[in-house]
């Protein structure tokens, strides 16, 4: 066993062994935290846009951040819009959570605490990219995060083979019907699912209002922001013992989802490199559609959302049901960046 497993091993049966009434806390620290983050951000918005009147102040003081962002003597200036288009890795890790499942067999269960593997260094990677638009210190951006969640149920992302304990499908408490019986107060999760993953994506469309909080250097600059989109999964779900037709393989659009990001830019005259902690929460209200032989390569994206949005306008019933979560964590990511070339930049003396 290498150390990156046992370290892993180690943190597994450390993060299992905390109790459910200490998770809830953790979660509600985690709200707490980004709204007291927001809070920050709004009164440092404030004092940089609404500053009190000082007399002795240089005329246009608040409003040159709006104009340019100096780096330093000897570097360069950035002048009018500051625009950004970037690309970046990550390593996610998910709270557990509740899953709700209906189905018109009688089947209205809830799956508890189930955990979910984020697998950031397996195919397909943990990967986003974005475009950002600066005006002085506020800024906005279109962040689109490719995320996985997995379920344990003894194999990894599309079947893959895994080895020690993770090939031990998970053991959930139950609660409700399962095909129009009272559910056993604990199973395995394979003897509802043969499959339950978001793993050619947990994604999410991020539109993000972002605002620098102060140099920590020349060229390193602090941001903090907030967004709201939507979630876009790829959603997997192969009930147990059903055969190929109650598969579900496809693309979907999913519900709410939204982020808090505090990060650290490098500014350099074509690009930036930066690091950035996130934590995202998206409400996953799924179709099990079944009937759905994935292509090979899984980039039926176009004619899956069609279908998806075409049956929820007209009000189509899933045929297997429908499954219900809320995934929420933290991510840690690093990414670089590029300056389109119509960005004015000037050498300072």
């Amino acid at each position: 066993m290498n150390l990156a497993t046992t370290v892993r091993t180690v943190w597994i049966k450390q993060r299992n062994a905390v109790p459910p009434s200490a998770k809830r806390a953790l979660r509600t620290a985690d709200g707490l935290a980004a709204l007291v983050a927001f809070a920050v951000i709004a009164a440092h918005a404030h004092a940089i846009y609404f500053p009190s009147a000082d007399a002795s102040a240089p005329q246009g003081r608040a409003q040159s951040g709006l104009k340019s962002d100096s780096v330093g003597s000897g570097g360069f200036t950035l002048t009018g819009r500051d625009a950004l288009a970037a690309a970046y890795v990550g390593i996610p890790d998910h709270y557990r959570s509740d899953v709700h499942i209906k189905r018109p067999d009688g089947t209205d269960l809830t799956m508890k605490n189930l955990h979910w593997e984020g697998e950031p260094f397996h195919f397909p990677l943990y990967a986003g990219v974005r475009y950002v638009s600066w005006r002085g210190n506020v800024g906005g951006m279109i962040d689109f995060l490719h995320d996985k969640a997995v379920s344990r149920v003894g194999k990894g992302a599309h079947g893959r083979r895994l080895k020690g304990p993770l090939t031990v499908p998970e053991t959930l408490e139950m609660e409700g019907t399962l095909k129009g019986m009272p559910a056993p107060k604990s199973a395995k999760i394979t003897d509802v699912v043969e499959r339950l993953e978001f793993s050619h994506g947990h994604n999410m469309l991020l539109p993000t209002f972002l605002m620098r909080l102060g140099k920590l250097a020349p060229q390193l600059s602090l941001y903090g922001g907030l967004g709201a989109g939507v979630a876009l999964p790829h959603v997997e779900i192969w009930p147990a013992g059903e055969g190929e037709a109650a598969k579900t393989n496809e693309y979907q659009l999913a519900g709410p989802a939204g982020q808090f990001v505090v990060g650290l830019e490098w500014q350099g005259a074509y690009g930036s490199l930066f690091l950035e902690y996130k934590f995202t929460l998206a409400s996953l209200a799924t179709s099990m559609t079944g009937g759905k032989t994935p292509s090979w390569c899984n980039c039926d994206i176009v004619s899956d959302f069609g279908r998806h949005i075409w049956n929820w306008w007209n009000g189509v019933t899933p045929a297997y049901g429908s499954l219900s979560t809320t995934l929420s964590g933290h991510q840690i990511v690093g990414g670089i960046g590029y300056r389109p070339g119509s960005i004015v930049r000037t050498k300072t003396p």
